[in-house]
């Protein structure tokens, strides 16, 4: 039986974790021996990790980010380590880089060694660091989850670490692009592995809870994400104005939290929807909403690949999204969904569009139900292939 541990920040509600939850469920474990090493035992998607899999916490299961902080704020230094303390004091390090690098030197080197090891979030985070500092394993797998443009000067320290790497996977093609851009030497060892979406769990999902419950009997469209400017729902106000200014009985419910909530708010209360745009804060079941929505948006700024997208592809739903990396892997423009720039204006009129346009709402649904859907099981044969 060959082992993989996998490295990871938390399992909070989000497309990385997702996407994770849903690799590990396709995993054969009569196979594989899987171990999950988290940073914080905090995230509403813990309960969802298979039971097949081990557990670990790297830096102690208790030592949640509210706990450390209640225990300095007490005074209480002796019942933290000072890994722990130095964890916290951010502000002697120049760059996240060097904090992290530290505290890779300060954990111990792992005693088990494994087939793969995995460091699985963004870019440049902690277990990029920690996978090739504090892992033994015949294969190191690093994975490309976003736009690595986005964090071009963040990256670069972590240039040799990449460099060190058995195989890199990028989560879309234009995604595997930028990061060469970046790191060209790194072409051999990086291959696209598109984000594994179990379509039938999915649908099975959405029938197990009610979804909308508020009656309305308008047009409904859904956005589902974190609330930040990445994900792009500040523009959701002035586009929802401006549909129901056109006539349109519409309501605009969004899923997700996070730290733009306040300005969204403000948004809604300056544009006048708050009857009309529902903030549903997190969910950690979103398929009955997206079964029963008219329509799904997805205005972000940009993505890696975007599991909503998909998500959003599984259930057929008429579709409207910006052009970030990978939206075009995803959606073929006027075939299975309409791709516009990231602009107010410009995302209006492609929903309004779509919304007074019955029959072509109707061939982007019959399309996208006869294509094959990417992000099927077998992406999981890239990962085997790594210690054939």
């Amino acid at each position: 039986m060959k082992s993989i541990v996998i490295v990871t920040r938390r399992l909070i509600v989000g497309g990385i974790e997702k996407a994770l939850l849903s690799m590990l469920e396709v995993i054969p474990k009569d196979k594989f021996k899987i171990t999950l090493l988290l940073m914080g035992a905090e995230g509403e998607l813990v309960k969802d990790i298979p039971t097949h899999v081990e557990v670990k916490f790297i830096f102690g299961e208790e030592k949640t980010t509210q706990k450390i902080w209640r225990g300095l704020k007490k005074g209480k230094f002796k019942e933290i380590s000072s890994l722990i303390k130095y964890r916290f004091m951010v502000k002697e390090f120049k760059t996240i880089y060097e904090r992290e690098y530290y505290e890779s030197q300060m954990l111990p080197i792992l005693e088990t060694e494994y087939d793969i090891a995995i460091a699985y979030h963004t870019p440049a985070s902690f277990p990029v660091v920690y996978v090739m500092k504090n892992i033994r394993a015949s294969v190191k797998v690093a994975w490309i989850h976003s736009d690595v443009s986005q964090y071009e000067k963040e990256l670069q320290p972590y240039k040799d670490l990449y460099v060190n790497y058995d195989r890199i996977f990028c989560v879309s093609e234009y995604a595997k692009k930028e990061f060469l851009k970046m790191f060209p030497g790194l072409k051999t060892k990086t291959n696209v592995f598109y984000n594994i979406i179990n379509k039938n769990n999915l649908i099975l999902l959405s029938v197990k809870e009610k979804g909308f419950t508020d009656e309305f009997d308008g047009i409904r469209i859904l956005t589902i994400g974190r609330l930040s400017a990445q994900k792009g729902q500040d523009l959701i106000p002035k586009i929802l104005s401006d549909l129901i200014s056109n006539g349109l009985n519409v309501k605009w419910y969004c899923i997700g939290e996070g730290d733009g909530r306040k300005q969204i708010e403000n948004a809604i209360k300056k544009h006048g929807v708050a009857d009309h745009m529902i903030l549903l804060g997190t969910l950690t079941n979103p398929y009955p909403f997206l079964a029963q929505c008219d329509l799904y948006v997805q205005p972000s700024r940009h993505e890696g690949y975007c599991i909503t997208l998909a998500e959003a592809r599984a259930f057929n739903k008429p579709i409207v999204t910006t052009d970030f990396v990978g939206a075009r892997e995803q959606i073929t423009h006027l075939q299975t969904g309409l791709i516009t720039n990231f602009d107010s204006d410009k995302i209006f009129s492609s929903v309004l569009k779509v919304l007074n346009d019955k029959e072509l709402a109707t061939r982007l649904q019959d399309n996208l139900s006869k294509k094959e859907f990417v992000g099927g099981h077998s992406e999981i044969n890239k990962l085997y292939k790594c210690i054939d």
